[in-house]
């Protein structure tokens, strides 16, 4: 498992990842072994020294009876009714939805080497691939189980949507401005890769201007919150009666204006594919500097050419990875070597030059042809990786789901006494959004002025697709089950986060003391949730 699981990921299986991997497993399945004991005994009351079944006049005092887990033979995976049970099992479904949100993001960007358009790919698929993970939680937190259920799990939905929003615009827009600063010079521009030292007000990051255009559809389509949630403030946040039907209504117009947003946001992704440009071009040339390397380390283990039988008259060899002025880049810097190699070992035979001349224009044959099968191995490899990573959302995200509710269920042994809504805005969106936060911060390292916007860029349009395509879920959710809008404070504190982010954010260059404000919003939000839900204000 651990193997397939790295190769399809393309990384290497290092001794540290096969124990951290095999020990995952190892507690999962022993954990799943043990459970199924649990399961034989509570399943009926039997003998299990002589397998006979007890007797049928047994008193009810010495029958044995069902423990509050006893529901658990009913499921498929494992669940439990203790704190640590269910922490363990935390662990292990978010390292698996964070593997398949993984596995979504390099498979998609794997389709950037197959030729396709990069405003389709990087301004329509990758968005929508990255917001699967959050809307398969969504789904399945409502989708469920009778109405009652549903109502209940529902608010595992709302913290991940809320967590996820309020997450990515808060600490990795803090994370982003701290490791890409720059010295910020007299024309009030970070230069790049400068930074050394820390200063609050001397130090900062640029933007490209496109990069704003994020933060205004941010804004503007944050404000479907405000159909279905002007609604609830006419009838009352704090009134628990049974809700009327303008309510539910408003709740399916939400669902339409986020739909109408979706549509919006992603035509003007593929209209306006500056951004998208700039990461497939990042992408490329992270391709290509692989490629080169790999090349050269071929070349210097004398098994793909010849190694040069005379090194007097051989020219000086410069490292492939630093460009001088006028020297050709990209695909040229690849054929320059290659080139450079093979003519060390030629001769001025011109019978020898013909046979060179004949072997290149085969071996330029033998280059197209192994083209071709590399888009095909590409192609297939990236198709698995999405496969795979869906398929994993699919299986997880509803065992994850219930493992949040089990953790803060009262009638379990142990749990945890607050409610499920805070547990999954904390855990659910590192897990599913572990993907963005890496990138983003591996983005932002680089502190160069064109990464550092693809950063940026990034966070304002996962809260974009956030404000759209899982709210248009969640919205359908509550109008197509019938269930109640109970989300006041929480919709309350997405738009004023999103709106200080907006007001914040909307310029060209960050200063590093703006990181400080933003990222006490992630704290001060799950506060004023609390406070809001409070006995003192008495929000729903």
């Amino acid at each position: 498992i651990c193997r397939t699981v790295f190769h399809l990921t393309g990384q290497q299986l290092g001794m540290g990842k096969q124990l951290l991997c095999f020990f995952a497993i190892s507690c999962v399945f022993a954990y799943t072994a043990s459970h199924s004991v649990i399961q034989l005994v509570t399943a009926s009351p039997s003998n299990l020294t002589t397998g006979t079944p007890l007797p049928a006049n047994l008193s009810n005092a010495t029958k044995p009876t069902n423990p509050p887990y006893a529901t658990c033979p009913e499921k498929i995976l494992p669940c439990s009714a203790t704190i640590l049970g269910n922490l363990v099992l935390m662990l292990f479904y978010g390292i698996i939805l964070a593997v398949a949100a993984k596995l979504i993001s390099d498979g998609a960007e794997l389709l950037l080497d197959l030729g396709l358009p990069a405003a389709l790919i990087g301004g329509l698929v990758l968005p929508v691939l990255g917001a699967v993970p959050d809307a398969a939680i969504i789904v399945v937190s409502g989708a469920t189980g009778s109405q009652k259920a549903a109502q209940e799990s529902l608010q595992i939905g709302m913290g991940t949507l809320a967590g996820s929003t309020i997450m990515l615009l808060t600490l990795p827009w803090f994370g982003s401005l701290i490791l890409g600063r720059n010295d910020i010079q007299a024309n009030g521009e970070a230069k790049d890769c400068t930074g050394q030292g820390f200063s609050l007000i001397h130090q900062g990051v640029t933007l490209l201007p496109d990069v704003l255009n994020g933060i205004i559809i941010m804004l503007v389509t944050s404000a479907s919150y405000l159909i279905v949630q002007s609604a609830d403030w006419y009838f009352g946040p704090t009134n628990i009666a049974k809700q009327p039907a303008y309510i539910r209504q408003a709740a399916a117009a939400t669902m339409a204006f986020a739909l109408a947003g979706l549509v919006f946001y992603l035509v003007f992704q593929l209209y306006d594919s500056r951004s998208a440009d700039r990461r497939a071009e990042e992408h490329r040339q992270e391709m290509l500097l692989r490629r080169v390397a790999a090349r050269l380390y071929l070349m210097a283990s004398h098994t793909a050419f010849t190694p040069p039988t005379d090194q007097t008259d051989a020219p000086e060899e410069t490292s492939p990875l630093v460009q001088k002025e006028g020297e050709p880049t990209g695909g040229a810097l690849q054929k320059k070597y290659y080139s450079a190699w093979r003519a060390r070992g030629s001769v001025s035979d011109p019978e020898e030059e013909v046979k060179q001349e004949v072997e290149e224009v085969k071996e330029a044959e033998e280059e197209a042809e192994e083209e071709h099968e590399s888009k095909r191995m590409l192609a297939f490899k990236s198709f698995s990786q999405l496969g795979l990573g869906v398929a994993l959302v699919v299986i997880f995200s509803d065992p994850m789901c219930d493992v949040l509710t089990e953790l803060t269920n009262p009638k379990n042994k142990s749990y945890i006494p607050v409610r499920a809504f805070y547990v999954s805005f904390v855990v659910t969106p590192l897990c599913s959004n572990a993907s963005e936060l890496l990138s983003s911060l591996m983005f932002a390292m680089k502190k160069k002025k064109l990464t550092i916007s693809m950063t940026y860029a990034q966070l304002y349009g996962a809260a974009s697709m956030n404000n759209t395509l899982c709210l248009a879920i969640f919205m359908g959710l509550v109008y197509f089950r019938r269930l109640d809008w109970v989300y006041s404070a929480e919709v309350f504190v997405i738009i004023l986060v999103q709106l200080v982010v907006g007001i914040i954010g909307y310029r060209k260059t960050y200063r590093v003391w703006l990181g400080i404000p933003i990222a006490a919003l992630y704290f001060i939000s799950i506060a004023l949730v609390a406070f809001l839900e409070s006995s003192v204000v008495g929000w729903k």
